[in-house]
């Protein structure tokens, strides 16, 4: 009875030095697998790509720029360098490129939609909510009002572009009814923005900083007949005939 106890421990001692042996290999094996299923076989690479949320580009358009290399493994694919392809794009707001398992590539676009406009010379161009003059326009369009911009420098000519869209912006949401009043908007610089009324009249907005007191003033202030209207420090606004 000893022998064979002795024999069974024997057995059993050599199956798990085999299996202390064989369990680190055979992960290797399958983590290398793995590795190279992943990271260089054709098995997941791109072989499809899909672009969504377009509504003035062209598929083929942002699949040039985008340049996806078709045939590459997906866990290689440089997502953030087609994304800064992609975002030269002058109609691209926002761009993101996302893997979708085991071969599609997809492509969701933003594009920039106009809240105003702006003459550039003889070209009439359209302004984003960000101030970017992003397309040019066949001719103005009558539902978005001018902006102007009297800055030269360049900084300050965007960040006064950015304050006449932004209050633009904060019309369309706030306040249609005023909005539908405005011929169009100057902006000296971001501190002085100047909506232009129908009938002659002009409102002194100033910053984009409190948007929905000054809305609310002006609602009131427009009861009043007058020339000018100054809400821009809303707390003390003033008028004059």
């Amino acid at each position: 009875m000893s022998e064979q106890r002795f024999e069974r421990r024997r057995k059993g001692e050599r199956r798990r030095r085999v299996l202390r042996v064989a369990v680190p290999v055979l992960a290797l094996v399958v983590l290398g697998g793995l590795v190279w299923v992943i990271w260089f076989s054709s098995l997941l690479a791109v072989k499809d790509v899909k672009v969504e949320g377009l509504r003035t580009l062209r598929t083929a358009q942002v699949e040039r720029v985008a340049d996806v290399p078709a045939g590459r493994p997906m866990a290689r694919l440089d997502a953030v360098g087609i994304e800064e392809r992609l975002a030269r794009i002058s109609r691209v707001e926002e761009v993101e490129v996302k893997r979708s398992w085991p071969g599609t590539v997809r492509i969701v676009v933003t594009e920039r939609q106009a809240v105003a406009w702006v003459r550039e010379g003889q070209e009439v161009r359209a302004v984003d909510k960000y101030g970017v003059d992003y397309r040019v326009l066949a001719k103005e369009p009558q539902h978005l009002p001018e902006v102007r911009v009297a800055a030269v420098d360049a900084r300050r000519r965007q960040q006064a572009f950015e304050a006449a869209a932004g209050v633009v912006v904060d019309l369309r949401a706030n306040g249609p009814d005023v909005l539908r009043q405005v011929q169009h908007v100057e902006a000296a610089t971001k501190d002085s923005v100047l909506l232009d009324l129908t009938k002659g009249r002009e409102v002194m907005w100033g910053s984009v900083a409190d948007a929905d007191e000054k809305i609310t003033v002006l609602r009131a202030l427009l009861r009043i007949k007058a020339a000018r209207y100054d809400v821009s420090a809303p707390e003390q606004p003033t008028t004059r005939k």
